[in-house]
């Protein structure tokens, strides 16, 4: 046993580049399978591939699928991601679904790196690598990797990076890799509010607190109230009023209902499936996280966007929303551990790691999770005859598809996912009785009324038809 923990203290940094090389490898397989065996969505992945193509082909950030807007209209009008700019040499090379798949894995892989560097720094010699494996068991991370590909993701190691800096008292880098995230996705600025907080707070840094807290809301108001009402047309950002609308529906509704009615707030944080979430993002780190003093400030604003919402998918372990906390729970949980009497540290370590691979196991999307279903990663046979036939659809064609077919037709101007936006104008119609939750009775009914707007059935399958319009 003490030359096992010799080669781990040893070799941890090696140790934690393997473990970052295994991860990429067997989530880079399975992303790209559940993709190629068409178990991948429209929404996310097909609508992201034909931004990224339309960007290759001239057309920045043009979608005929966000916010099931069927016309080409910018994606910046429904989300501000410009960080696409930076990836689009590498979609460039190879400009298909796949590309952006692999993009995603590496960079949740990538993300272990800061969690590696912050234990470095903060705790004694051996405990980075045993972050590290945390981290790569972490509940979250495998659900989001295989759940197509979302813009979010790319804040995590960005993120990571921001509270390793800031640890390190590297306030330029810090600022560099804080901004960064604000070209992720609009509610990442909220999220330099808590590093504001915790600038101001923690480390008693006026100047830079108040400078973090004041620039991150202006930011934030400036994306929500500017930039993507000018991308949308004058189109008004709809999220908040839609998803918040039971807390007050805008930001100063919601701060008047926390101050007027605080049992409201109460009730929609105190939801059973709240309460299940949190218990599934904290357990694997034993709640730590709370035992970090102003530190978990940073952690405030994405809870309370996801708690405060009535959009379930934004509380829910298994979607890409609770990207951004997962190096901000890593990061205030080490924090955490180097705040215990030195005694303490290495039988807390080795529970974090007993927990984490018990919710690993228990609630994960690793190989060895209980619930891992290999189906999602072999193509069923009724595709094998059904697929060649796609063939005759030209590459300009417009097309509807549904359920997987529109990320694997989205390399093309005019692309709908016929579950949200119909046929429209589509030249060629793609029906999988999947997106109908398997109901061949529902999914007869489709057929008919295609067929009744003038197509004609050219290709059968098993619950799948490709239909023209003649």
């Amino acid at each position: 046993m003490k030359r096992l923990a010799a080669v781990w203290l040893r070799y941890q940094g090696l140790i934690a580049l393997g473990l970052g090389a295994a991860y990429a490898l067997i989530y880079i397989t399975l992303s790209v399978l559940r993709h190629e065996s068409y178990h991948s969505f429209g929404f996310d992945l097909g609508l992201f591939n034909q931004v990224f193509w339309n960007t290759t082909q001239g057309r920045p950030f043009e979608s005929t699928m966000s916010q099931a807007l069927p016309l080409p209209h910018s994606l910046l009008g429904d989300h501000f991601s410009p960080i696409f700019l930076l990836l689009m040499p590498f979609y460039f090379a190879y400009p298909h679904p796949e590309t952006l798949l692999v993009i995603q894995t590496l960079v949740l892989a990538l993300g272990a790196w800061p969690v590696y560097l912050l234990a470095k720094l903060k705790l004694p010699d051996g405990y980075a690598a045993s972050w590290v494996l945390a981290y790569f068991l972490f509940v979250p991370l495998a659900f989001i990797n295989l759940y197509d590909f979302h813009e979010v993701v790319l804040s995590v190691a960005p993120l990571g990076f921001a509270l390793y800096f800031l640890e390190r008292g590297r306030r330029g880098w810090f600022l560099i890799s804080l901004l960064l995230t604000f070209l992720v996705k609009e509610e990442m600025a909220l999220i330099g509010a808590g590093f504001g907080l915790f600038v101001l707070l923690g480390k008693r840094d006026w100047k830079l607190g108040i400078g973090v807290l004041l620039g991150s809301l202006l930011a934030f108001a400036a994306i929500i109230q500017v930039a993507i009402p000018f991308f949308a047309s004058g189109r008004s950002y709809p999220y908040i009023g839609i998803r918040y609308a039971d807390v007050g529906g805008s930001p100063s509704g919601i701060l008047k209902t926390l101050v007027t009615n605080p049992v409201r707030i109460a009730k929609a944080l105190l939801q059973p499936k709240k309460i299940y979430f949190l218990l599934a993002i904290f357990g694997p780190v034993l709640g730590l996280s709370a035992l970090a003093g102003w530190a978990s400030l940073v952690l405030l604003p994405t809870l309370g966007y996801l708690l405060l919402s009535n959009y379930e998918p934004q509380y829910s372990f298994t979607s890409q929303y609770s990207a951004p906390l997962i190096p901000l729970i890593f990061g205030t949980a080490i924090l955490a551990l180097a705040r215990l009497h030195r005694p303490a540290q290495r039988p807390v370590m080795a529970a974090v790691i007993v927990s984490s691979l018990f919710f690993s196991w228990a609630f994960g999307d690793m190989p060895f999770s209980r619930k891992f279903d290999p189906a999602l990663y072999t193509t069923q046979p009724r595709y094998a005859a059904f697929v060649p036939k796609l063939a005759q659809i030209a590459p300009g064609a417009r097309v509807s598809a549904e359920n997987g077919f529109p990320s694997h037709l989205s390399e093309r101007r005019f692309i709908y996912d016929y579950g949200f936006e119909g046929v429209q104008d589509a030249e060629w119609v793609v029906l999988d009785y999947e997106g109908t939750n398997y109901s061949l009775g529902v999914f007869d009914a489709q057929v008919a009324s295609v067929e009744a707007a003038g197509y004609d059935q050219v290709a059968t399958g098993y619950g799948l038809s490709l239909l023209h319009k003649h």
